[in-house]
């Protein structure tokens, strides 16, 4: 299974949760735990984070309801991003 295509599984599940932010830590530790629990596929955190960041800028989330994946300012220092989704 493609990195992107369980990055984008892993936003899908995060939708279906109601839970419309990402946080950097997020791609690092929650990602790399769901594609291994769930999917059996194993990479480096530096690796969803690349991909993390190449589907942000080829906006290649259309297939998965998303309109668009905004960066928000919030008080920590940490990156965060918001989903909005097309319905």
């Amino acid at each position: 299974m493609k990195v992107s295509t369980v990055i984008k599984k892993w936003l899908k599940n995060r939708i279906n949760q109601q839970n419309f932010y990402v946080k950097s830590s997020d791609v690092e530790t929650d990602l790399v735990w769901y594609a291994k629990e769930y999917w059996g596929v194993l990479h480096t955190p530096s690796t969803y984070s690349r991909a993390w960041r190449k589907l942000r800028e080829k906006r290649d989330f259309d297939d998965i309801d998303i309109k668009s994946i905004k960066p928000i300012k919030l008080k920590s220092k940490q990156k965060t991003w918001i989903i909005e989704t097309t319905y």
